[in-house]
């Protein structure tokens, strides 16, 4: 077993009590968090607070540490979690700006219908990894063509990635007719399809139908038997235009897609939701009560001019809201501090009244939310004894976050 010794960390664990550990040092044993020093306070103050999941461990660190790694009193805290990506679509960055979303599918399809390969997909992917990991995403949620690719490609790097087939209407990059990209979803989730990871945890299990607006009834319903045929989990988009609503409501008798989603079987509490700027009461309800996750991708929404989701009322209703980057086309980075600041600064513009998200909201919201969403939040997504170590050390000399009086704020509204 290897072990590795962080010292000196201001530990912002983002744990059930948001518990924040000054002058904290980190016992990493074979990758998994064993030892949190104590010198604790939680987000109110109150010294002596303990974590969760197996708490806070105290005194020196048991035996000497392989690796000793000085934060010189910078941050550390759960790495962050991209919910929402379409990774490989990074090497078509900046072909389409300045267009709403319908102008920027009409760009991009075509280029994809050209240029897309198995090989293309695994490049991409690298490509975007790298981005990623640079600016402290450990994890993300992804959906594009040729999953086995991007799996192969994001573990090469050493990124955690949540991906599985995609479905559309019709045979798409990958060339698969509905009845046949069906039977390798089928493949893809007994973990026999090539570079499926299917067989080995239901959470790994993963289906992509593209929208409501991109499938049938009938074909969101054979997506919805086989979720529930699999308890594999969905990724899909939902109510990101006002022209969506428009198409979908033509398409599906005048309901809404969170409406088409909940009456297809599609809505449940391993479905995850992409966007929903555009939701009713009646959606955020269905929501709530099928215990479905959103993420929300405020970079994307607001280039796209598609709008600004009701991210307050979501969180009022008890819905768990993550955060996303979309695709490097049309958010042209993978900057989630960027994410952060955009989705604490819009509604405080839009409203006309500041702190409608805090600090602490956003900086859940880029970590351990998006864990949730995913179904793994049992081992990442925040700094606790029995967890993985999937963590990331900012670095102490940056003139940006210095000084810093509330890690919190230095985090959502400082770091980049």
């Amino acid at each position: 077993m290897s072990r590795t010794a962080i010292r000196n960390a201001t530990a912002v664990c983002v744990d059930a009590l948001d518990t924040i550990v000054d002058k904290a040092t980190i016992v990493i044993d074979d990758g998994v968090i064993t030892e949190i020093t104590p010198g604790v306070k939680g987000a109110a103050g109150v010294e002596g607070a303990a974590g969760i999941g197996g708490g806070m461990a105290g005194g020196a660190p048991r035996g000497e540490p392989d690796v000793e790694i000085d934060a010189d009193g910078g941050i550390v805290l759960p790495g962050l979690f991209n919910a929402h990506a379409h990774l490989a679509m990074t090497l078509l960055r900046g072909v389409a700006d300045d267009c709403d979303l319908d102008g920027f599918l009409a760009a991009v399809l075509p280029i994809e219908g050209a240029l897309l390969s198995a090989h293309v997909v695994e490049v991409g992917t690298e490509l975007a990894a790298v981005e990623c990991l640079r600016s402290g995403i450990t994890s993300a949620l992804d959906m594009y063509f040729f999953p086995e690719e991007a799996l192969t490609a994001s573990a090469a790097m050493g990124m955690r990635l949540h991906t599985g087939p995609v479905f559309i209407q019709f045979p798409g990059a990958d060339n698969r007719p509905w009845d046949v990209r069906l039977a390798w979803a089928r493949e893809w989730m007994a973990g026999a399809a090539a570079g499926s990871p299917g067989a080995e945890d239901p959470r790994s299990r993963w289906a992509c139908p593209h929208s409501t607006y991109l499938l049938t009834e009938r074909q969101l319903r054979d997506v919805a038997a086989l979720s529930n045929e699999t308890q594999c989990r969905v990724h899909v988009h939902a109510a990101e235009t006002r022209a969506e609503l428009a198409q979908v409501a033509g398409l599906h008798g005048g309901r809404t897609p969170v409406q088409v989603l909940f009456d297809t079987g599609l809505l449940h509490d391993r479905t995850v939701l992409a966007h929903c700027v555009h939701v009713t009461d009646v959606d955020i309800a269905l929501i709530a009560d099928a215990g479905a996750h959103v993420v929300h991708n405020p970079a994307s929404n607001a280039k796209l001019a598609s709008g600004l989701a009701p991210v307050r009322r979501m969180l009022d209703a008890g819905i768990n809201v993550a955060l996303g980057t979309d695709g490097s086309a049309s958010a042209n980075d993978l900057d989630l501090w960027l994410a952060m600041r955009l989705a604490g600064f819009l509604p405080s513009l839009v409203h006309d009244h500041p702190g409608q998200i805090t600090a602490r909201e956003l900086l859940r919201m880029a970590t351990i939310n998006g864990a949730r969403a995913a179904g793994v939040d049992d081992f990442v997504g925040s700094l606790e004894v029995g967890k993985r170590a999937d963590l990331i050390v900012l670095d102490s000399t940056s003139a940006a976050s210095f000084p810093s009086y509330d890690p919190l704020s230095t985090l959502a509204y400082a770091t980049s």
